[in-house]
């Protein structure tokens, strides 16, 4: 049986399948982020450019109530993976998470292998289980040997998902990893001590609440000149959202919760609370896979696809989209500060000084992603375990 992890097995399955079912997903990207948790192992979002973005959401919408096949625009999809190595229980917790990403999503999936290490045969398992008590959810098998060998078992069936929750779901979600604009770490860890106060309340919804106190405490001394919160505290929702810290009703997640534990044992100005928040976006925010697409497709380009910032990013777009993966090319402006300056200056010195070298790209500062990883495993491994 094959040695990778689950991430790595969610990596390439995620691609195997879009590629060999093209037809049936449609035009697609693939994501491993999520507006709210728990949150999928992966999923397909359909690709609407803003002009027809409001149209093709409703036709889908229409579609939905119909029951048809979504025209103008393909459902959005989870999928949620269970690898070889787990045992019968599994992959009935895995049947429930599928269906629990169907308040969200109006096709879910559970992806599992034919068998598991212990020869326990979870295809059979699963579908007769699914077909008993008539699930909507789809089944994907792949090969424990050869992961990128998948077969759709069973088509998941649209379910009807309320109107609100698809256009934040298709809008909050517009590139294939975490969006950050402005966030710092001690601020992010500063949102997450404001949940936990407000959640005390016991009221269902405190995400406005949250942005609110934020702006009012922290944020606008910072942006003195602002003349709206909104855009500000959108970009922090987002990034607390996407990560997983907070749920979308802006309530800790485990991930969370961890965070500002650790956050508080180390104390806010410290460098390890940077890199908590960094292993944070890495990890959950999906920024390892993005800086480490980066950085192989960089290593395969001509010294005329490396002459300059602009031939680079446009190279990476095109590359990254051939792999069904949507890379936006303003999120790496070195003229701004973007997420360049953000993994130099506020996320560790994840990228080097200057972000950008002619002949080679991207001045990734592996050695240090490594560390991060490293270090972040060991201080989140009893959360991951329990929401894996």
């Amino acid at each position: 049986m094959i040695n990778i992890n689950h991430d790595e097995i969610v990596s390439i399955v995620a691609k195997a399948l879009l590629d060999k079912y093209r037809e049936l997903f449609g035009d697609v990207f693939i994501a491993t982020i999520s507006y709210d948790f728990p949150r999928p192992d992966f999923i397909y979002l359909p690709l609407i450019t803003t002009p027809r973005k409001k149209k093709s959401i409703m036709l889908m919408i229409d579609a939905l109530k119909m029951k048809a096949p979504a025209t103008g625009g393909l459902f959005p999809t989870a999928f949620e993976l269970k690898t070889p190595f787990v045992s019968k229980h599994e992959y009935i917790t895995g049947i429930g998470q599928a269906i629990t990403y169907n308040s969200v999503f109006p096709l879910s999936y559970l992806v599992i292998p034919e068998t598991n290490i212990e020869g326990f045969n979870a295809v059979d398992f699963v579908i007769n289980v699914i077909k008993k008590v008539r699930l909507s959810i789809g089944v994907v098998s792949y090969d424990p040997e050869n992961v990128s060998n998948v077969k759709i078992e069973k088509e998941a069936e649209p379910i009807i998902t309320d109107e609100k929750t698809i256009i934040e779901a298709i809008s909050n979600i517009r590139r294939s990893y975490a969006y950050w604009r402005e966030a710092k770490p001690n601020e992010i860890l500063e949102a997450l001590k404001i949940s936990y106060e407000l959640s005390k309340k016991d009221r269902p919804n405190i995400m406005n609440d949250i942005l609110e106190r934020l702006w009012n405490n922290v944020l606008s001394k910072r942006f003195t000149s602002a003349k709206k919160s909104s855009s500000f505290l959108l970009n922090y929702k987002l990034f607390l959202t996407q990560t997983t810290l907070l749920d979308k009703n802006g309530h800790l997640t485990p991930i969370g919760k961890q965070t500002l534990i650790l956050g508080e044992t180390f104390g806010e100005e410290s460098k390890e609370i940077n890199d908590i928040i960094t292993y944070v976006l890495l990890r959950f925010g999906g920024h390892y896979t993005l800086l480490s697409k980066i950085y192989i497709e960089q290593t395969k380009m001509t010294q005329n696809e490396l002459k300059n910032w602009d031939s680079w990013s446009k190279s990476i777009q095109q590359r990254l989209k051939q792999q069904n993966y949507y890379f936006s090319r303003d999120d790496f402006r070195i003229d701004y500060p973007r997420l360049p300056y953000a993994y130099k200056t506020y996320f560790s010195n994840i990228v080097f000084e200057p972000p950008f070298i002619q002949g080679k790209g991207l001045n990734i500062n592996y050695p240090k992603i490594v560390e991060i990883l490293d270090k972040g495993n060991r201080l989140f491994s009893p959360i991951e375990k329990a929401i894996e």
